[in-house]
């Protein structure tokens, strides 16, 4: 069964895009569905508009949750509709969540863990990591992760600098110092980030410059070795 019609596909996206699940609603019909799709929708994520929208879903019953509805599916009017449509979008977002949790490995366990430490200031930066969304930020713990399985600080950095900061280009001085060439005009948000990287990863031992827009000629590094936008040095 694919992604979009299972109740933990759009449950999920909502959490990737870090937005509040209250957006998502199920309802269960009281009239018996296709026997094939867990979430009846003719367009799941974006109900004719140019945003993703779960305002709704419809959701079939009788594919994997007909034991926990059979008590709700009943063709007489009770007069508990209301009820019953509330408690079933209630058990739908518990089951969602279920769904997700276990398809989750020890990896993303450990990611979690990671991402609360840093959201409780652990790792210090709380005010640099606010320029983070909650998906960089298990980007952010997932190579933190690496770094404490590797002991690689180095390699950790310059992978999540890579996969965070397209407009930073590393080079990696003697051995002994990082150049950090940022690409684009120094901005608030940009620094801050570098900066929570820096902190996060770097080596204490490692000295490490910061350069915007233009930076010095890094022997070894042939592209940085041009005179046009280089101070050679």
């Amino acid at each position: 069964m694919k992604e979009g019609n299972q109740i933990w596909g759009p449950y999920l996206a909502l959490l990737k895009r870090d937005e509040n699940l209250v957006k998502l609603h199920y309802k269960v019909s009281g009239h018996r569905v296709s026997p094939y799709l867990e979430l009846q929708a003719d367009d799941l994520y974006r109900n004719g508009s140019g945003r993703m929208e779960f305002s709704q879903l419809d959701v079939n019953p009788y594919i994997r949750f007909f034991s926990i509805f059979d008590p709700l599916l009943t063709p007489d009017n009770l007069g508990y509709d209301e009820f019953n449509q509330a408690l079933s979008d209630v058990l739908l977002h518990y089951l969602a969540d279920l769904d997700v949790k276990l398809g989750m490995c020890k990896w993303d366990f450990y990611i979690e863990f990671l991402v609360r430490d840093m959201e409780r200031g652990t790792y210090g930066g709380l005010e640099e990591l606010v320029f983070f969304t909650g998906e960089e930020r298990r980007i952010v713990a997932g190579w933190l992760l690496c770094f404490y399985q590797t002991g690689d600080g180095i390699e950790s950095i310059l992978g999540v600098v890579k996969a965070l900061l397209p407009a930073c280009e590393v080079f990696i001085r003697e051995g002994e110092e990082i150049v950090f060439h940022m690409r684009e005009p120094q901005g608030e948000a940009a620094g801050k980030r570098l900066l929570f990287l820096i902190r996060l990863f770097l080596p204490l031992s490692f000295d490490y410059t910061v350069h915007w827009m233009e930076t010095y000629g890094v022997i070894g590094y042939d592209r940085t070795m041009q005179q046009e936008g280089f101070l050679l040095a």
